[in-house]
């Protein structure tokens, strides 16, 4: 499929006539005349030519600024929504008003497209609607201008695909979502030129007719049926729940050559009840909410530049945790997949990533993960609070950890450049089956008061450059519920515990490790006497140093490191030099380019390690 292809055409000597184009529109319903058609035959109440719509391969001059190749869609909506105007033409304009106007067809018949306003009770603001349940086939709906109080609806037929073309638009809505795309078909998103959208939707209430503060209300549901509402703390009868500033209920692929802007304090910037990708663009994102990026099924970033900064909250009086990337994780095989892009979260009380299985093949990815201490699994807190729809819960059991990465049951690293520094575990697979895998690509990871790595289960480093660092006393740059399994890849790990040890496999590729001074990491009986203290430290074998790296602090509970060249079970095999001069490393403290190791200086001081 070809896209639909934008192209900024600026043209200061067709402004003039511009203006005069909309003055002069053809086909006004003023809200009290007959509804117009447009894209079909012409009915009563227009005036003016008819419209044949936009045939494939045709283009389309839109406010005179903009060229719209339609190769790929045969039919496109245009909403100006500076001037409250739509087009199925981009040349014959008329006023979006409460009567529907009918596209591609008329109200009689079994396919078309209806727009109108829908305005709220007692005020100004209200919504857009583009009403393609009737309309057979695939729909393009092309947005630009700005728009200060209201939202874009665009009703799919659950069916055939909605493309939704933004363009220079910006969006603040009232209860509303700034684009929500229902009946769950499959939608594309083209961002080109800059796109600001502002949620003006509040956390704890309950937007739509469902919501009631008071007990006994009801409501009728789509299909007539009479409901009970939901007794929220503050309900706004006339809104939308819909959890995405920019939402769809299918599938969302958003991709552009431009920019989008979201700010939000409701419940997600950018969320598909499906599967959500993103494809290219840059994207700045602000919650205080919860979520930057939301897919129930999955999130998968292929390209593209996405800033995440997030604020949470985590009391015995509110619980709302903001993550980066979020899935449903009741769903055991929800996904996040990162192939390629830059990706940078930074946020307070929530989580870089939260899924049930992670991947990352690729992508430089940036994540700083803060929040409160105190609210693990053992702590027994409890809090009543009220939910983003403003359902209270009283007295519920709450937990939370402000981890870099959370997979429930899996956590791979393929490829790309990664860096993790959080509060609590930097990542965490948290299942009792749970896996862990490094089979390529660079990872770093801090953790400033919990594990760097921490699986449940199994821990397999398998390739690739690893690098973590937990400096706390009773805490372990890689810790495992099960095994720690190093068959490849070239790794560093400083701990404040020297507990974990045990956990590594003597199979596979060797493990040479030194324990440290740290009293708080002595087990029980071990004298610190034969503890060591150094902050860099270089490993030849037959002469040639393989192996270099520059610890981030010389006081240490355990310090492992391995690499391919760690083969042999026997220390004379291994010449390892504690304070060699280190002018470069080639990421995060670790040498193991050849140039770099080669330009390592030795020294003369000495140690032996001990050996898994």
């Amino acid at each position: 499929m070809k896209k639909i292809i934008v192209k900024k055409i600026i043209h200061m000597a067709l402004a003039g006539a511009l203006v005069l184009m909309f003055a002069c529109s053809t086909g006004y319903d003023d809200g009290n005349s007959n509804s117009v058609n447009y894209g079909g035959t012409k009915t009563s109440g227009s005036s003016g030519s008819s419209s044949s719509g936009l045939s494939a391969g045709t283009s389309t001059s839109y406010n005179s600024a903009v060229t719209v190749d339609t190769d790929a869609y045969s039919n496109v909506i245009y909403l100006n929504l500076t001037d409250g105007k739509v087009s199925s033409d981009g040349s014959e304009w008329t006023e979006i008003v409460k009567s529907k106007q009918y596209f591609f067809g008329e109200s009689t018949d079994s396919s078309y497209v209806a727009v109108d306003y829908k305005y709220d009770s007692g005020s100004s603001t209200g919504l857009i609607r583009v009403n393609a349940t009737s309309f057979s086939g695939e729909l393009a709906v092309y947005i630009s201008g700005t728009m200060t109080t209201g939202g874009v609806k665009i009703q799919s037929n659950g069916t055939d695909k909605v493309a939704v073309y933004l363009n220079d638009a910006t969006i603040t809505s009232s209860n509303y979502p700034c684009i929500d795309i229902t009946k769950g078909s499959p939608a594309v998103v083209d961002v080109s030129g800059t796109n600001t959208f502002a949620d003006g939707r509040s956390y704890g209430t309950g937007y739509g007719e469902e919501y009631s503060t008071s007990s006994g209300s009801t409501y009728t549901d789509d299909d007539g049926a009479t409901v009970s509402c939901t007794v929220v703390k503050t309900a706004v009868s006339e809104g939308s729940d819909s959890k995405g500033t920019l939402y769809c209920k299918g599938d969302m692929t958003v991709s552009g050559s431009g920019s989008l802007s979201v700010t939000q304090a409701y419940k997600n910037c950018i969320a598909s009840k499906s599967v959500l990708t993103i494809d290219g663009g840059t994207f700045i994102l602000t919650s205080t909410g919860k979520n930057g990026l939301m897919g129930d099924t999955g999130v998968v970033v292929n390209d593209g530049k996405i800033t995440f900064n997030g604020t949470g909250a985590i009391s015995s009086s509110d619980y709302r945790k903001a993550c980066g990337i979020k899935t449903d994780t009741d769903v055991s095989t929800s996904y996040v997949h990162i192939n390629g892009g830059t990706l940078n979260v930074t946020t307070y009380n929530g989580k870089g990533i939260g899924s049930s299985e992670v991947y990352i093949a690729g992508g430089t990815n940036t994540f700083n993960v803060t929040g409160v201490t105190g609210y693990t699994n053992d702590s027994n807190k409890t809090a009543s609070y009220y939910d983003a729809d403003g359902v209270k819960y009283s007295n519920t059991s709450i937990t939370f950890a402000a981890e870099g990465i959370e997979g429930a049951s899996l956590v791979q690293v393929d490829g790309g450049k990664t860096s993790v520094t959080a509060t609590d575990d930097g990542i965490n697979v948290s299942d009792s089956s749970a896996v862990f895998n490094m089979n390529n690509g660079y990872l770093y990871v801090k953790s400033t008061g919990g594990d760097g790595i921490d699986c449940n289960c199994n821990l397999y480093i398998k390739g690739g450059y690893v690098v973590s660092y937990a400096p706390t006393g009773s805490e372990d740059s890689f810790d495992s519920g099960s095994n720690i399994y190093v068959t490849g890849g070239t790794m560093a790990g400083t701990s404040g515990s020297s507990m974990a040890i045990s956990e590594y496999s003597t199979n596979g590729q060797k493990v040479l490790y030194f324990s440290g001074s740290s009293s708080s990491s002595m087990r029980p009986g071990q004298s610190s006497s034969s503890s060591s203290s150094f902050s860099k430290v270089a490993v030849q074998v037959s002469g040639s140093t393989v192996y270099a790296y520059s610890l981030p602090s010389s006081s240490f509970g355990l310090f492992v490191m391995s690499c391919p060249s760690f083969t042999s079970s026997s220390t004379s095999n291994y010449s390892v030099y504690t304070a060699p001069t280190i002018s470069s490393n080639d990421f995060n403290g670790l040498c193991y380019e050849s140039s770099t190791l080669s330009a390592v200086s030795t020294g003369s001081s000495t140690s032996t390690p001990s050996i898994k």
